[in-house]
């Protein structure tokens, strides 16, 4: 893979991230379904890959965890700011509107990425970035939409805040960390992520020896498959390509989510949803092959 294209390299990394992001509302139905509580669940969740990211590298790469100031100022920030903070605020948001509703407001957070990208960088969007964009936001509102509720007026203000704080998170990412190990910088980013979060929800972490094997599971999947892994490949995608391709292949995650939630829990999918999500999947193989086809010639 060391050989590959730098652009289909960072292509394939995005979308097994955008993927494993996927699998977060698997995990998480689990979670609470099994008695957990959202607090325990995003504490639990980032400290516990926080641990296993840390006891890896000092056992087989100890001098991958070194990061000058800068960059572990730079990282911690990232996790409080961006993911402590988004996290909380989609799930402010989930307490005052429809979960449905929820998504729709976290996942305009491309159009966020594009705004700011085209007007406070270099990275201008062209027209068929901008097609395909609108094209994969429509299949997106074909896919999850449903049962819309607003219990709280606020709630829809931490769903944009959501979605606009992990626009900043994607981009400032994108810019101050092109010259950092991703694994290195995903250690800290995960690691003052969890700090943030287990400070704000408090969860009781001498409960944990009480868990079931089941919630162990749960949590063990949601830390490596929805946390290390896509953080670290996202991280790593962000270096070969703009922050708005990237921001536009994470459309692959409610893509994911909604196929999985379909074969595991048998969640059937309507006509209208099957259309979004063919939508959805033609806006970016159309965007991603043009992109490599200019690039390749």
């Amino acid at each position: 893979m060391a050989s590959m294209n730098p652009r289909l390299r960072g292509t394939i990394e995005i979308s097994i991230a955008s993927a494993g992001f996927g699998f977060l509302g698997i995990f998480g139905k689990w979670a609470f379904q099994s008695g957990l509580s959202v607090g325990e669940f995003l504490s639990y969740r980032f400290t516990l890959a926080a641990l296993l990211l840390w006891i890896f590298l000092l056992l087989f790469k100890p001098e991958w965890v070194k990061l000058n100031k800068r960059q572990t100022l730079i990282a911690a920030l990232l996790g409080i700011f961006g993911y402590a903070f988004f996290s909380t605020l989609y799930f402010e948001a989930i307490k005052g509107v429809s979960v449905t509703l929820a998504a729709l407001l976290l996942y305009t957070y491309p159009f966020w990425v594009n705004i700011f990208s085209h007007f406070f960088t270099h990275d201008k969007i062209s027209k068929k970035e901008a097609l395909c964009l609108v094209a994969a936001s429509a299949g997106l509102v074909l896919l999850l939409w449903g049962h819309i509720e607003v219990k709280n007026i606020w709630a829809i203000a931490a769903g944009l805040g959501a979605a606009i704080s992990y626009a900043i998170y994607v981009l400032l990412s994108g810019r101050l960390q092109k010259d950092v190990r991703p694994i290195s910088s995903a250690l800290y980013v995960i690691t003052f992520g969890a700090i943030a979060l287990s400070l704000f929800h408090r969860p009781d972490f001498g409960s944990v020896q009480n868990l079931s094997s089941f919630q162990a599971s749960c949590i063990f999947g949601i830390a490596l498959i929805c946390t290390i892994l896509p953080l670290s490949l996202e991280l790593a995608a962000l270096q070969k390509l703009k922050s708005s391709e990237v921001a536009l292949l994470m459309m692959i995650e409610p893509l994911t989510a909604a196929i999985m939630g379909a074969m595991i829990f048998h969640e059937s999918l309507s006509l209208r949803q099957l259309l979004g999500a063919l939508v959805i999947a033609t806006a970016l193989i159309v965007n991603t092959f043009s992109k490599n086809q200019i690039k390749a010639a």
